[in-house]
């Protein structure tokens, strides 16, 4: 599951899509323009019914502004994922790289390791939770 290359070098040589800042960035644009990818955290994945495989899979993209600052690392890092999601929205085909944290309750998290063997379909279908953050429909899994 886990890369050789860190997850800047896997979306720069295997996606095509250089990031923007290997700090703070959370996904990337290939460099024709023909797909945004995403990086999202595992335990963040979650089925409308749990108990059902075939029941529709969501994951958060984008909490508010006050949250996102206190977690995640800045304004050019939220700023940067409004455009990814714009793009989606606009109908940019998207993928998401699943990323696995050291500790799911700390914060902010360090990535244990990503998951450089599929990555899995975003949906332009997006909805809010109850917490009020954004969330996007997953599709299947694309095999490398």
């Amino acid at each position: 599951m886990a890369s050789i290359l860190s997850i800047s070098e896997f979306y720069k040589l295997k996606l095509d899509a250089p990031m923007l800042n290997n700090r703070w960035s959370w996904g990337a644009i290939k460099k024709d323009r023909s797909a945004v990818f995403l990086s999202v955290w595992q335990d963040e994945i979650k089925r409308d019914d749990p108990r059902d495989p075939s029941s529709s899979t969501w994951v958060d993209v984008l909490w508010d502004e006050r949250e996102w600052m206190s977690v995640n690392g800045g304004a050019n890092a939220r700023a940067e994922r409004i455009e990814h999601i714009n793009l989606i929205k606009e109908g940019t085909p998207a993928f998401a790289l699943i990323k696995i944290a050291k500790d799911v309750k700390k914060i902010p998290r360090e990535m244990k390791e990503f998951n450089s063997e599929y990555l899995i379909e975003i949906l332009n279908n997006f909805r809010n939770d109850k917490n009020h953050r954004l969330q996007v429909q997953l599709g299947k899994k694309i095999l490398f």
